[in-house]
């Protein structure tokens, strides 16, 4: 039986019915062919299983700008849990991977994970097997504190890490947009009725996210009178004295948080619930929470974009840290649930922990 003969870039011009040239440009997200021509392109591409030739891509790449091409097929993903951390970071992050991964194939490229924490990998080691395996791009995955960041020779790497928490290499980035997350989150409690707001977040987590969250709320409490404005609690650890505490002594309508099972946890053991007596909306939904309101930050689609971020860097043979760091922010998107209803639930958490007292 005769083989079937691999899709071309004309053969999506035709399912697409635009010129192979415009085809050649939309897979490259060129600014010159709309969004909408964009999509419809890469929806044909997808349709006919075309895949991007990377030694044609870099190639042409390499005669546009006049550099000489540097390509390898396979793209490098970068973590650093150890064992222990392995089971959380795959229920955290596990949506990026795929992401990036698909992204990648649609463009010719393959990605291998490699974990330098498990076994431990050296500097050194990791050079080593990254020239043999013939990679020079490198995608790094979020990391579980700002201090954890790996050691890689970068001088040899074209790299995007993921989120903001790589602040002691000057790598390009691609994250979600915290701040409009938090803006987003504050419009649609204060939509619902909700006028005091309060974030509590795990200190990791706020130096992380670059203290984005907290910062966009103290932006909007400096436009609002002292009575609305409940002062953010940053947890050093898992403290529900201090949360407690402070939920009492603020009394916030609304909880903001990255994480909603300890504070549902603390606040039962207050004789509390979400949401009949405090409402609650997530900075980091994910669809395994189901009916929780917040803000989804589409990790796949961050994969994704960190994919096409790369590919261009290595088109464009572009290695080595950048004297001038590009951070690409995402959007979020509102996602509805039954945990931010509406009404003020201030008076009755006062009132019940004043029958709470008698």
């Amino acid at each position: 039986m005769k083989p079937s003969r691999p899709c071309t870039m004309t053969d999506v011009a035709r399912r697409a019915g635009v010129h192979a040239a415009t085809v050649s440009r939309a897979l490259r997200d060129d600014p010159r062919i709309t969004p909408a021509q964009r999509a419809k392109v890469q929806r044909a591409a997808q349709e006919l299983g075309y895949r991007t030739n990377p030694l044609v891509a870099a190639l042409m790449s390499a005669r546009r700008t006049g550099r000489p091409p540097a390509f390898r097929a396979t793209i490098a993903y970068v973590t650093n849990y150890p064992r222990e951390r392995a089971e959380w970071f795959a229920r955290a992050f596990g949506d990026i991977l795929p992401g990036a991964l698909n992204r990648a194939r649609l463009q010719g490229y393959g990605i291998e994970e490699f974990n330098l924490a498990d076994p431990p990998i050296t500097p050194r080691r990791a050079a080593e097997i990254f020239k043999a395996r013939g990679i020079i791009g490198a995608i790094i995955a979020p990391l579980h504190s700002v201090q954890e960041y790996p050691q890689l020779d970068w001088a040899q790497l074209s790299t995007v890490a993921i989120g903001l928490s790589m602040t002691e290499v000057p790598v390009t980035r691609v994250t979600h947009n915290h701040f409009q997350g938090m803006s987003l989150v504050s419009r649609q409690c204060r939509a619902a009725g909700h006028e005091r707001l309060g974030l509590v977040v795990q200190r990791r987590v706020h130096e992380k996210v670059a203290k984005r969250w907290a910062a966009a709320l103290l932006l909007e409490h400096s436009e609002l009178p002292a009575a609305r404005r409940v002062p953010p609690l940053i947890l050093e650890g898992a403290d529900e004295a201090a949360f407690l505490a402070w939920f009492h002594r603020h009394r916030p309508d609304v909880l903001l948080s990255h994480d909603l099972e300890p504070l549902r946890t603390w606040l039962k053991h207050a004789g509390l619930q979400i949401p009949r007596d405090v409402a609650f909306a997530s900075l980091d939904r994910r669809e395994r929470d189901g009916d929780v309101a917040g803000v989804d930050q589409d990790y796949a689609g961050v994969g994704a974009a960190a994919a096409d971020l790369l590919i261009a860097m290595l088109h464009r043979n572009d290695r080595g840290l950048p004297s001038q760091p590009v951070t690409l922010d995402l959007d979020g998107q509102w996602i509805d649930g039954t945990t931010l209803r509406p009404g003020s639930p201030a008076r009755r958490v006062t009132a019940r922990a004043e029958a709470t007292k008698g």
